[in-house]
Formats: structure tokens, sequence, C-alpha cells
């Protein structure tokens, strides 16, 4: 096979139907484009349903030979541990992943491909970001954006990373290094700040599809535990103009029991700003004020540059531009 994605699946039933239907009409149509794809389902603490529907898109795509498909059922993993598991599975010279609630554009991935064979070792491409909201299980909105690709070849801050479109070559895989399963969240966002100065880059033309957030997605989300993490890839990096507020506790076990790689040591000042006696005053606010949406957050962040009110959010602005000059 010459292209592995891999799909991590969990709690996945919602998404199931469109997910084996946008998955059959592109296996279809990149095989006859002759695009050998080994699509491995990783399906973690499978439901009887989510066995069942992986298992019939597995016997139509093998029996139709549209590439081949290999479920695996396992425990319950991180999601880079299955990336992980998937790309030692297969023996394809290249791989990507494929989101259960996402949907691929197949001219996309062909384009990808093909970039990858004339010496490309890391395809990334813009994409739609499609939120959705419901009420009482109804879709009640859904907006579209455009997102730019996540990954940039010269410059790494908060933002950037992998899309969720990417493709790449096992090569530099092998030279970068697996994806750091102690991730929950951010682990395609700290492999990429691994491979940033080793990746032979090249930009998709092409949208590579639709990023769907529903509220339940692992990225993007704001969440707790992403902040956590972005803050180690930065830690890591001794990027100390990048960090944000994160909840002191959790951000000082998941340091010391796992983030802190090659006895890296941390300024006195940026471990009582992490952690210190005002630290937790500190992510509480910026936590309340990010989460507003809007125009409340724009009407807010509008006064408190006119110094006006004060913004917890504003204030990490002004640090990081300080700590740039």
């Amino acid at each position: 096979m010459s292209l592995a994605l891999i799909s991590s699946l969990y709690r996945s039933e919602n998404h199931l139907p469109v997910f084996a239907a946008a998955v059959f009409g592109f296996a279809k149509h990149v095989s006859q484009q002759g695009i050998e794809v080994h699509y491995l389902p990783i399906v973690n603490d499978g439901s009887a349903l989510e066995r069942e529907t992986i298992d019939r898109l597995a016997r139509e795509i093998n029996a139709n030979y549209y590439g081949q498909m290999t479920p695996v059922y396992v425990e319950r993993e991180t999601l880079y541990a299955s990336w992980n598991r998937g790309i030692n599975l297969s023996g394809a010279a290249y791989f990507g992943a494929w989101n259960a609630d996402d949907i691929r554009s197949a001219d996309a991935f062909i384009e990808g491909y093909h970039a990858l064979q004339d010496g490309a070792t890391l395809v990334d491409f813009a994409f739609t970001r499609v939120s959705v909201s419901r009420r009482y299980g109804i879709v009640e909105r859904q907006g579209r954006e455009h997102a730019p690709a996540l990954f940039h070849p010269a410059h790494f801050a908060r933002g950037n990373g992998l899309g969720p479109f990417f493709l790449a070559s096992r090569g530099l895989y092998q030279r970068v290094g697996a994806f750091d399963e102690n991730f929950q969240v951010a682990g395609d966002m700290e492999w990429a700040s691994r491979a940033q100065a080793q990746a032979r880059f090249t930009g998709g033309r092409q949208i590579g599809g639709e990023f769907l957030m529903h509220g339940d997605n692992l990225s993007n989300s704001g969440a707790d535990r992403e902040d956590l993490e972005v803050n180690i890839i930065f830690m890591r990096r001794r990027a100390w103009d990048h960090l944000r507020p994160a909840h002191p506790g959790a951000l000082r076990e998941a340091w010391f029991s796992w983030g802190a790689q090659g006895g890296i040591e941390l300024p006195p000042e940026i471990e009582d700003y992490l952690w210190g006696p005002e630290s937790l005053e500190r992510w509480k606010r910026y936590r309340r004020e990010k989460s507003q949406r809007g125009w409340r957050r724009r009407i807010r962040l509008a006064l408190a540059a006119r110094g006006l009110i004060h913004s917890a959010e504003w204030s990490e602005f002004k640090r990081t531009r300080q700590v740039n000059r």
C-alpha cells in the first residue's frame, strides 16, 4: 500500500454513518486514480455498533478493491498512541489521519500524495472549519469559515501545528520520532514543533476538507487540558513568551511527571508565573474571559486596550509583546 490513513475512534457512534459513507466514496475515488490506500481504523474500547459498522465498511472496501481496510480493536489509549500504532502496523511509505467527525477531500488528498511522491515529506492544507450548535439534538446553526494551513515551515507559535488533513512520509516520522503518547490533545502540535526543522514542506493548493466543531472536539476547544499541553510544548522549547495561564496544580504535576525532558530547568520567574502564589487567581480570570464569545469579548478587549478596564487576556497579550521586544 502507498499511504496509510489512520482513524482513532472512541465513542464515535454519532459520526459513524456520515464517516462510513465518506470513507467509502473517498476510497472509490482515489483507487480509480491508482493510489493504494491502507485504511486503519483503530477502535478504542469499541461498542457493538462501532464494531459492526467498521467491520461492514471493511468488507465493502476490501471486496470492491478500493484499497485495503484493516480494523484494529484496542483498549482505550490516547489518540497519538493510536496514530503510532497505525503507522507501525502499516508498511506504507506515507501516512495521514482521518478523524471520524471530519470530511476529507479526495482531490486534495490526491494533490498531497503527488507532492509526497515529488519529494515533499510533509504536506498540509487549508481547511473549512464548520461550527455546529445543537438544541435538543437538532442542528440550530451552522457556520463556515476558512482556516489556513496550520503548519509553518519557518515560524512556530500558538496556532501552529498540523492541520487535520496533513500527510507525511514515513522517513520524516523515523527522523523526528514517534508522537508523544503522554499528550491527549496537542500531540500533533508537539510533533510538528519537532518536525519543523527537518520537514521538506509543501503547502497544498486545495482545501483539505471540513473540520467539524461540535463542542466535543479534542483540540481547538479551548479546554483546560489543551492549555496545559500547549504550555508544555513551549516550556520544552524554552519559548517563555508563548506561555499562558493554565491550571497551576495540574500543569506543575504534568511537567514534573512527564513534561520536562532533558533536564530543562525553568527560570524562577517562569515558575512563579506558572504556579506561584498568584497563578491560580490569574488562571481563573483568564479562563473566565476566554470563555466569552462574540461581541462581549471584542468590547472587553477594546476597552482594556484603551486602559478603561482591566483584562487578564489583554494583560497576557501585552506581556507577550514586551517579551518579544
